[in-house]
């Protein structure tokens, strides 16, 4: 007598018919003829789902991908800081200072005469350089395009000039780029990125050309941004 074969391993996760023979002939076969087919389905949908997973996961740390790449809503966890010992710099730790920039203006500060009454200093070296960072005064550069028409002397056709195409838009490159950094980056309400054109660079801008402004630099990353997903 021969044993009875054991039943064929099936997914848990995909669909099975029943193995009675007689719920299995009470299955309409449009069904049965349907199942492996919808078996076949899951099982390339999990494969994706995998392949998306695992390109979600890869970051600057375990892959080549450059540190720019990597979402910044998931930062790697700090190291734990040792215990048993004060918070701040240890002891003989070099300290770090303000970084000094590369200067647009010196200015050489003597000291003040000595009270003995002797002007003459002798061994005037500098001890310190103090940094003062400040703004300088913001003024837009504004060019106006003349446009001119006329008529050609031989043919009598009318000409006109026309503007060329990166002046098109009406704002440059780096006032552009501002808007989307305020608007963008910083998550600024276009109210506000209006009031600060106004009140800090003195242009009148309307909401409109401020979401024009807007666009164009969404345009303008699309493509790197597909750079660093692939």
């Amino acid at each position: 007598m021969m044993a009875p074969a054991a039943p064929a391993e099936t997914d848990t996760n995909l669909w099975a018919l029943p193995c009675s023979p007689m719920e299995g002939a009470l299955t309409p076969p449009a069904v049965q003829a349907h199942v492996p087919h919808l078996q076949q389905r899951v099982h390339q949908l999990e494969q994706q789902v995998e392949t998306l997973q695992g390109r979600v996961e890869r970051t600057s740390q375990t892959s080549s991908k450059p540190p720019s790449s990597d979402s910044p809503f998931h930062k790697p966890p700090r190291k734990p800081r040792r215990s048993g010992g004060p918070r701040g710099a240890r002891p003989g730790h070099p300290g770090h200072g303000p970084t000094l920039l590369s200067p647009t203006e010196v200015r050489l500060i003597e000291p003040a005469p000595c009270a003995c009454g002797h002007g003459e200093l002798v061994s005037l070296t500098p001890y310190y350089t103090h940094q003062v960072i400040e703004l300088p005064p913001i003024e837009m550069d504004i060019t106006h395009f003349v446009l001119h028409q006329g008529t050609c002397a031989g043919c009598g056709k009318p000409l006109k000039a026309q503007l060329p195409t990166e002046h098109q838009a009406g704002y440059g490159p780096r006032l552009t780029a501002l808007i989307g950094e305020l608007a963008g980056m910083h998550r600024t309400p276009w109210r506000l990125v209006q009031d600060f054109c106004h009140s800090v660079l003195h242009i009148p801008m309307s909401l409109g050309a401020v979401q024009k402004a807007i666009n164009r630099v969404a345009q303008a990353i699309v493509p790197h941004y597909d750079a660093i997903a692939t």
